[in-house]
């Protein structure tokens, strides 16, 4: 009988702020209205990775992937150099997706600023709230940028641009493509999850394009396990477990929960999946698809 190995996650979209270090807009000058976690000043205070690794550890935390927070920062390297310092010094975050225009006029020259920094994998460019530019040509130029370097789209995108983010992979099918937080769920009822779970089973048609299981708190804030079953279930049956990675979206999906008991309600969802299967889920599709 072969040994059944010890749980471990690898959290593959954080956040970490330092307000004494960068400028965080959202934190510091004006919330963000209309934020879908709501009221977020609880929050609005340094979450450093020791912070992250404290509430981790009981579900033995081993690596993390950050995503870029600092709005306020006109150079986005700077909240990378900062990440990077922090990874060398406590072995986390083991890769960093940075903020990146590509619609910038030349993309490419701050993307070799960013790789400088080892840890970098990539960029993320915020979409969901219906800045729909997948398909303009501009941002293709600087799309192409990323593919050329081997280097990840953190793509936040909901059903209404899943069609979009579809024919994108399919134009660049080597590139990498990871969809955040479940397509962005923002409304809790039948007729939006129809249409959600038509685009995501569209989109888990290119290859080259995996799924973070996280951010559904954001909308959920009275979640059950129950409650978030069935995205993360539907996400799981149409991308398959080697294309999905579960994450937390701390400290923000914090508002509305605590680590443990969201991994640990991950743990239930998947609890029918083979032990490779949820593996997985919880660590080796996040090591393989951001190189971590």
């Amino acid at each position: 009988m072969s040994e059944v190995k010890a749980f471990e996650f690898v959290d593959v979209h954080h956040h970490l702020w330092d307000l004494s270090r960068l400028h965080y807009a959202w934190l510091t000058d004006k919330p963000f209205e209309g934020h879908p976690s709501g009221d977020y000043s609880s929050i609005m205070k340094d979450y450093l990775i020791t912070d992250l690794q404290k509430e981790g550890k009981p579900v033995n935390l081993i690596k993390s992937v950050h995503i870029e927070t600092a709005d306020g920062e006109t150079d986005p390297v700077r909240e990378t150099e900062w990440l990077q310092e922090v990874a060398d010094k406590h072995g986390m975050p083991n890769g960093i997706i940075s903020r990146g225009d590509l619609m910038a006029d030349n993309p490419a020259a701050e993307l070799e600023r960013h790789m400088q920094f080892a840890n970098f994998r990539g960029v993320r460019m915020l979409s969901f709230m219906g800045l729909d530019f997948l398909d303009d040509q501009k941002f293709r130029r600087g799309f192409n940028e990323l593919q050329k370097r081997d280097l990840i789209y953190d793509m936040d995108a909901g059903w209404p641009q899943m069609g979009k983010a579809y024919d994108l992979a399919r134009a660049f099918p080597r590139a990498t493509i990871i969809l955040g937080h479940c397509g962005f769920p923002r409304e809790l009822n039948v007729p939006y999850f129809n249409e959600w779970r038509k685009g995501i089973r569209h989109l888990a048609q290119a290859p080259n394009v995996a799924c973070k299981l996280s951010g559904l708190l954001m909308v959920d804030h009275n979640w059950t396990v129950d409650s978030i079953r069935p995205w993360i279930e539907t996400c799981i049956e149409s991308f398959g477990p080697e294309r999905c990675m579960f994450a937390t979206n701390w400290p923000l999906d914090g508002l509305h929960g605590d680590y443990v008991s969201l991994i640990n309600a991950y743990r239930e969802i998947v609890k029918h999946y083979s032990e490779d299967e949820q593996r997985s889920m919880f660590v080796t599709a996040a090591e393989g698809w951001y190189r971590i």
